[in-house]
């Protein structure tokens, strides 16, 4: 079971670094790779996050009301200008590279740090449960974490941060999973915690995807092909977290 269970863990987190590779490979493609970036942003608010935190809540409405509160303290810290403090232009056309300075693109790969902690964490869970309910889960999120390392990697790289940023990001990514999985086996975290972290985060991914990333992605002249890598994105997500469930 040990050396099995170590396997297991072994390649959700080469799935992690795989899926931070593919935007430090192509670069040349990193406008759609962050749509479909923002599209897994999307679908891991509504598609996972909220139905998670929400069915271990076990109030509906205060959950819904703490995703509605991170939504909205997010806009007032973006528009405020806190979060994202210097100006941004979008190019009318769709340029060769990534138009400059997308405004949460960073926050959004620090989120993403947090939540690989917790996935972490839901792997160790699973170690508890027995081989099977590891195989599954580590199976499921092989493929989670390769659009989560894609994802973060893209954010930072549409940011124009340098290669070795994303680099370091990507790698913390892979190292807050195990962090996370280690916490885990020694820490039984109350559900009701993990509850209201996952509807935080939930509010910030939903606001970074549909209401910054989404809009400044699509351009009149890139509109089909942004759309389509928005829509795959969100249902690539689905479809994991259904495989999950």
């Amino acid at each position: 079971m040990v050396w099995i269970g170590g396997v297991l863990v072994l390649a959700v987190v080469l799935a992690t670094l795989l899926g931070g590779l593919v935007p430090l490979t192509w670069d040349r493609h990193s406008r759609v790779l962050l749509a479909f970036s923002a599209g897994t942003l999307v679908g891991l608010a509504l598609g996972e996050l909220i139905p998670e935190g929400l069915q271990s809540v076990g109030d509906a409405h205060r959950g819904a009301m703490l995703v509605l509160l991170a939504f909205v303290t997010t806009m007032a810290l973006d528009k405020l200008h806190i979060l994202h403090p210097h100006p941004h232009g979008l190019a009318a056309h769709c340029p060769p590279t990534e138009h400059t300075h997308p405004p949460l693109a960073m926050h959004g790969a620090v989120g993403l740090l947090l939540h690989s902690a917790l996935d972490g964490l839901a792997l160790a869970a699973a170690w508890r449960e027995g081989l099977p309910a590891l195989v599954a889960v580590a199976t499921a999120l092989s493929a989670h974490k390769f659009a989560d390392g894609l994802t973060a990697v893209s954010l930072v790289l549409s940011h124009h941060h340098q290669r070795s940023q994303a680099t370091h990001v990507l790698l913390a990514n892979a190292g807050l999973l195990v962090v996370g999985f280690f916490a885990g086996l020694r820490i039984r975290v109350p559900a009701g915690g993990m509850a209201w972290l996952l509807l935080l985060l939930a509010g910030f991914f939903l606001y970074l995807g549909a209401c910054d990333l989404i809009p400044a992605l699509t351009t009149p002249r890139c509109r089909k092909r942004d759309v389509l890598a928005t829509a795959l994105g969100v249902a690539a997500v689905v479809l994991i977290s259904a495989a999950l469930h």
